[in-house]
């Protein structure tokens, strides 16, 4: 009987840490869900065109070099600023836009300010690199594509010692690249 107490533990104990992993994903899955719906409102806020996001695969050549950004401290962002680049892989373009991640990312309106700043900040990289930012496709329903990723630890600006978390949005910024 004590064996099977012991087995009985250890298998608890199991089970509790695999779900308290596995609840950090679905967090994050649901953090990210609520930025593409934000990012929707802002679309229609700065182009005041209907446009649907749809989910982009993208590689980890395009995503480490930033996250390795954040985590060294090369990106330090405040409230409301972004950070913005072109990336690209072979011939595809990809716009990258870093935003410090709202409290309470599991909201949709927390996430609106912050996603009107990334829809801002991709389109005028776009300019600058003479991209399109976010590549939109479609004439009645419209779509683009965005990976989001959420939860990046990173510093904080104002203050060092203190850890920030960032989102990071890669969108398809060239035909190539939404239609891979």
């Amino acid at each position: 009987m004590k064996m099977f107490k012991k087995l009985m533990a250890v298998a608890l104990v199991g089970v509790m840490a695999l779900s308290m992993l596995t609840g950090c994903a679905v967090t994050n899955a649901i953090a990210e869900d609520k930025a593409e719906k934000a990012l929707e409102n802002a679309c229609k806020t700065v182009t005041g065109e209907t446009v649907n996001f749809k989910s982009l695969s993208v590689g980890s050549s395009v995503t480490s070099p930033v996250k390795a950004d954040i985590k060294n401290g090369t990106i330090l962002l405040k409230d409301g600023e972004t950070y913005a680049k072109t990336v690209k892989s072979g011939d595809k373009v990809y716009t990258v836009v870093v935003a410090t991640e709202p409290k309470s990312a599991t909201k949709i309106e927390n996430w609106k300010h912050t996603a009107l700043n990334v829809m801002m900040a991709a389109i005028e990289q776009g300019k600058i690199d003479g991209t399109e930012g976010i590549h939109i496709e479609g004439t009645n329903d419209k779509t683009a594509k965005v990976n989001v990723i959420v939860d990046l630890e990173g510093k904080d600006k104002t203050d060092n010692s203190k850890k920030d978390t960032y989102a990071m949005f890669v969108f398809a910024a060239d035909k190539a690249t939404y239609n891979k």
